[in-house]
Parts: C-alpha cells; structure tokens; sequence
C-alpha cells in the first residue's frame, strides 16, 4: 500500500496524528529556545539561569510523562488528547501572563510535559499500534508534523516576538489549541471509533487474522524489560539524543577549537534539517519494505561515517558532512523505532511501554551537554574518537538477530 492510498483511505487518523506532532511545538526546544532572552530579560534572571530551569524541567516531565502514558492505553485518546490540549492552553497562558517567576516556571513544566511529552507520545502509539499494514508509512505521514512545523512556526513566532513581545506569542498559541486543534480532535476521530482504544485495535487486529494465524502477544513494561532484544538495542535508542543533544548544546565550543565560522555551524544544521526531513518521507518505504528490525541493521553507518568525517577532517566540510550524515540516521530511526516497538510488543500497552522508553531518553538528552562539556575541553579529538567507537558498536549490536523472550499475560 503506498502512501498516497493510505492518505486516501485513512485521511482521519492521519490527520490526528500530524496534528498532534505539528502542535507538538509549544513544548518543543526549537519553539521555547526562541523566547529565552526576552523571558529571562522579562524575569531579571541572570544568563544561564533559564537553561538550567529548562533542563530541571525536562527532567521531571520526562518522569511523569509514564504516569500519563498509561492512560493512552486505558482511555479513548480523544479524551486523553482533550485533556492535554486544555492543560497546553492553561500553560500558554501562564507563560504569557505571569508577573512572577513561579507560576510561569509551572507553564512551562506544563509545556514541556504537554507538548514534547504527552502529544508526542499520543501521535506515535495511535499511529503506531493501528496500522498494521504500511505503518511505515503511516509513522512517516504523521511525524512530519514536526519538521513542517519548524519550518512555519518560528518565522511568525519571530515577527510576533519583536512587534508585539513574547506574552503575545504565547496566547496566540494557546488561541490555536482551543479554537483549532481542539475541534480538529472531535471533528476526525468519532466517539465510538475502534482507534480510540487500544483494547479494541487489538481485538480488531485479532479478527482480522487468518484462520489458523498466530494472534500477535501484546507485552507489559515489565516484559519489556524482560526481553533480551531490549537490552540489547538499549544504546542504540539512546545513540542519537545523546550524541546530537551534546554536541549541539557545545557546537561553539567545538567551532572553537576547531575554527569554524558561525557560518558554517548554520550550514551544517540547515543539512541536518533538510537530510532529516527527505530520509523521514522515505523511512516509512524502507520500513514497510524490509521490516523496521532488518532496516536497524543499516540506519547507523550514515552517522558512523560523519563521525568519522568530524573526528578525522580538518576542514570546515567536516561540518556540513557530518549533520547531513546524522541527518540521514536521524530521519530513518524516528520512524523505525516506533513500528519496531509496535511489532515486537504489540498494539495493548505500547503507550506505557513508550513513555517508559522516554524517560530513558530524556535522561540521556539531559546528561549529555554537561558529559560532552568536559569531555570536549579535555580533549575534543578523544572524545570525537569514543563517539565512532560508540557508532561502531551499534553498528555490531544491530546486526545480532536474538530471539524475544515470551511475555507472561
């Protein structure tokens, strides 16, 4: 099935699940980072105050967000994603209108946890555990949400921000969540539609099986962490947050001793964000083609070899190279890894299990500036060194082939 019949057939739920990565962006670094100077300035805070505030922030929404997934598996999601939205527009507003500090610092953790958190995680297990046929392809559709949104959305953002300041950007955010995503969510997904539970989209799986076919075994968290082929893959899910949170976070620092112009760390995240973007369209294809697991064993040598780029080329291509190349394994893992989880551990509790597998990404997201921070001032060439020995054990990790242990039901 390609993606133009998937579009034509199932117009509803992949409108639902763009949406929610598209509005995804009030809790997206690239939406929040536009605004740290004005809410600092705004706020009196001194220079690095808001980042560390924003990591505490990202850490304690990450170790809520499993609480909330549960509730992807439980409820219909049109509830859950109306309940997100209004506490998305309450934390709008709180950022938007707050004369002090606290309540602001609250509308953000509410942003954070809502947006890059909640809205995420409802678009990628919907997705995810509904399409069976062509999920690849489905994932792709969806998740583009968020680059398309990185291309609109700071460009008005910007405009607003310095004609009208940041609390005007931030209610109009809010005014976009309640008066556009809200009625989306009603007007797509009807009140007793099969996609809204994950009890019933596997019961509808079930039925739609041949006869004498083996029904798909959905696993619980604990299984999960049972599960051999989960440790095993365990560093690769953590590979790309880790490697590019740090070395973005430090990108001056490393043009420092390396010397590269402003110039060139702008050309080379502009090709992190156009390889991403074209391998996101393709992931899907190449997922449903050759299965998300057998795909795995490719997606990590784009990246190992712009490692190799950064750590062994002196010249300032070394930049452009390297973010093209993370760009490539960047796009094809965010669709892979979704449609990996759904056909391992089925479509029942994918909502926990994925929140459960946020937290361990985040935290590694978290830790990595201050890790590459030292790492770099020691000595940035050693460290460019552990990172393609880190590239070339996943690149050895993903061609092993384990068998899962069975979950206890």
């Amino acid at each position: 099935m390609t993606t133009t019949q998937l579009l034509r057939q199932h117009p509803r739920y992949l409108s639902y699940g763009f949406l929610h990565f598209f509005f995804s962006a009030v809790g997206q670094t690239f939406f929040i980072s536009l605004f740290v100077d004005s809410i600092s300035e705004g706020m009196g805070w001194e220079k690095g105050t808001f980042a560390g505030i924003y990591s505490s922030l990202t850490l304690v929404a990450a170790f809520t967000l499993p609480f909330i997934g549960a509730q992807v598996d439980k409820m219909r999601v049109r509830y859950v994603s109306t309940a997100t939205i209004l506490a998305l527009a309450i934390g709008c507003s709180l950022v938007a209108l707050s004369p002090t500090a606290y309540p602001l610092i609250f509308g953000l953790f509410i942003c954070r946890l809502g947006g890059q958190g909640v809205l995420t995680l409802i678009g990628s297990t919907t997705i995810g555990r509904y399409f069976n046929e062509g999920r690849g392809k489905a994932l792709s559709a969806s998740i583009i949400g968020i680059p398309i949104a990185e291309v609109i959305i700071p460009i008005g953002a910007v405009y607003l921000l310095q004609t009208q300041g940041y609390s005007t950007v931030w209610l109009v955010a809010a005014g976009a969540l309640l008066f556009v995503f809200l009625p989306a969510i009603w007007t797509l997904i009807r009140r007793y539609d099969n996609f809204q539970r994950a009890d019933t989209v596997a019961e509808e799986q079930a039925g739609a099986l041949e006869v004498g076919a083996e029904m798909q075994r959905s696993y619980k968290r604990g299984d999960v962490l049972r599960d051999r082929r989960f440790w095993l893959l365990l560093p690769a899910i953590v590979f790309t947050p880790f490697m590019f949170t740090g070395l973005m976070f430090n990108q001056s620092l490393i043009a420092e001793q390396r010397g590269y112009t402003a110039q060139w760390m702008a050309l080379g995240i502009s090709a992190y964000g156009t390889a991403r973007v074209v391998c996101l369209l393709v992931a899907g294809e190449i997922s449903d083609r050759m299965g998300p697991r057998r795909a795995l064993r490719f997606v990590y040598f784009p990246a190992f070899a712009g490692l190799l780029c950064l750590w062994g080329m002196e010249s300032d291509l070394a930049i452009p190279f390297f973010f093209a190349l993370a760009g490539i394994t960047a796009g094809i893992e965010s669709v892979l890894w979704p449609a990996l989880y759904a056909e391992w551990y089925g479509p029942r509790y994918l909502g926990s299990i994925k929140s459960m597998l946020k937290v361990v990404v985040v935290v590694a997201s978290a830790v990595a500036p201050v890790v590459f921070s030292y790492g770099i001032q020691w000595d940035l060439d050693t460290t460019l060194l552990l990172l393609v020995g880190y590239a070339a054990l996943l690149l050895a990790l993903t061609q092993v082939q384990p068998g899962g242990e069975e979950p206890r039901l």
